[in-house]
């Protein structure tokens, strides 16, 4: 039997009565842009509402060979969590605030831990209240950088943002969600590389191949 381009045409119904789910392979870690309309979400964990529900840790944050920050969970016995601390110059208590933005971006955004709204920098303390604002309210943040703070905008009308079921529950669990946003970086041992060369550049594969000339600028 012989065939057309006009058999082989796409008919805009293609996908029509296929069964299919969306999958969530990437989770952003940082927080929302500034053309971010987000929400957090709400863990329901008892007696946890809000930020508190999201996990605490301490990230560390180490610079590779071309300069780029990468932060790191760190996870094992008390003993190592705290050699850690005292190996690493760069480490900072968070909490790993789950949320989507209006485009359906799901993200993992580690937001300082903050004692004392009252003493924190004006980094911390505006981060703070805008991830609790946003446990509640589809929010944006801006960085001011002239007054070392973000500035909050609040959506005035909430109901312009359609009532989706992944906008009201995480369409993944908490858990997953963390370790598929920090893409395996996890310090778990005295033999992690990153643990090793603390204090020093970690040389990546493409430090190693600038040295030998296979990469030309």
């Amino acid at each position: 039997m012989a065939y057309t381009l006009d058999d082989i045409a796409e008919t805009g119904d293609y996908k029509d009565g296929l069964p299919s789910s969306r999958t969530y392979d990437i989770i952003d870690l940082g927080k929302p842009g500034p053309d971010d309309w987000f929400r957090l979400y709400d863990l329901g964990k008892e007696n946890k509402p809000g930020l508190l529900g999201f996990q605490k840790t301490v990230v560390a944050r180490k610079a590779d060979a071309e300069g780029i920050v990468h932060p790191y969970l760190i996870a094992g016995s008390p003993e190592f969590r705290l050699s850690c601390l005292q190996k690493f110059r760069k480490t900072q208590l968070d909490s790993l605030c789950s949320g989507i933005t209006t485009a359906g971006k799901l993200f993992i955004w580690p937001v300082v831990v903050v004692e004392d709204l009252n003493t924190a920098i004006g980094w911390h303390q505006s981060g703070h209240e805008i991830a609790d604002a946003a446990c509640t309210r589809w929010t944006q943040m801006v960085s001011d950088k002239a007054n070392s703070r973000y500035t909050h905008i609040d959506l005035e009308d909430q109901s312009l943002v359609p009532n989706k079921p992944e906008f009201n529950a995480p369409p993944i669990d908490y858990q997953t969600a963390v370790f598929k946003a920090f893409k395996g970086r996890l310090i778990d041992s005295e033999d992690h590389p990153v643990y090793k060369n603390a204090g020093t550049v970690v040389q990546t594969t493409y430090a190693k191949n600038k040295l030998i000339g296979t990469i030309k600028n």
